[in-house]
């Protein structure tokens, strides 16, 4: 990993952000025909994408921040893979503020765009309800990360460290939280990142069934969370690159 002194060289010149702009469409681009293949009960090949998440990670090894600049998804995309866009750019840009190298980087990125991959398999009545779940819809919603787990495990091409974040992505710091089966693994940073990067867009969007948080609120909640549910180095690191940790 780089020093902190390092984790932002400088800031990007036009042309770059619109080389940027470009390779994160490429990857959505990707993403998207993965979501559409699972949809056809088909399992896709993981390294066109891995191919594009790889090239974004290297261009915004310069200066992450800069991922948070752009807005890549289409106004008829769902809110789950909307959701799962945003978590991918949000840990890409966290990993490489945090001194990750490329590849390191590519791997976070790749869990946060896959880690809901398994709500493809969850009855859609469950997944738009504006109400609250009832037991039975809530134990149904909870299995999408071992859902999620065993598609990817059938993605060729997908790294170790990218199945089990999403298998573990909803298991907390003091581990409770679901799949109770990944509680006990040892479960790495990109798992770590995922985590951060999905409770912040969580709380910061508007879902069926809450109203999105404000950016403050979002932010006291995220340090509520440290230790406990998230990772509080974690915690920091993205609450400096977005600059809330003041």
């Amino acid at each position: 990993m780089a020093s902190a002194d390092s984790k932002r060289e400088k800031s990007l010149s036009p042309g770059e952000m619109e080389r940027l702009s470009a390779l994160c469409l490429e990857t959505v681009g990707a993403l998207r025909e993965v979501f559409e293949e699972i949809g056809k009960g088909v399992i896709p090949a993981a390294e066109p994408l891995m191919d594009r998440v790889r090239a974004l990670a290297r261009a915004a090894l310069t200066d992450p921040a800069s991922l948070l600049q752009l807005t890549p998804t289409r106004e008829d995309d769902g809110y789950t893979f909307q959701h799962s866009v945003s978590v991918g750019v949000l840990a890409l840009a966290l990993a490489a503020s945090l001194g990750h190298d490329g590849e390191q980087v590519a791997e976070c990125g790749v869990a946060g765009f896959l880690h809901d991959i398994g709500k493809t398999r969850v009855d859609l009545c469950i997944l738009d309800k504006p109400g609250k779940l009832s037991g039975d819809e809530v134990l149904e919603m909870q299995k999408h990360p071992e859902y999620g787990a065993e598609i990817v495990r059938g993605m060729t091409g997908v790294p170790p460290s990218v199945i089990e974040a999403v298998l573990g992505h909803h298991v907390r710091f003091d581990r409770t939280g679901y799949p109770e089966s990944a509680r006990t693994l040892c479960l790495g940073i990109p798992c770590a990142i995922v985590a951060v990067a999905d409770f912040y867009d969580a709380t910061t969007t508007t879902r069926a069934y809450q109203r999105p948080m404000l950016r403050h609120e979002a932010v006291e909640a995220l340090r509520r969370a440290r230790g406990t549910v998230l990772d509080g180095s974690i915690v920091e690191g993205f609450l400096e690159l977005t600059d809330g940790g003041d």
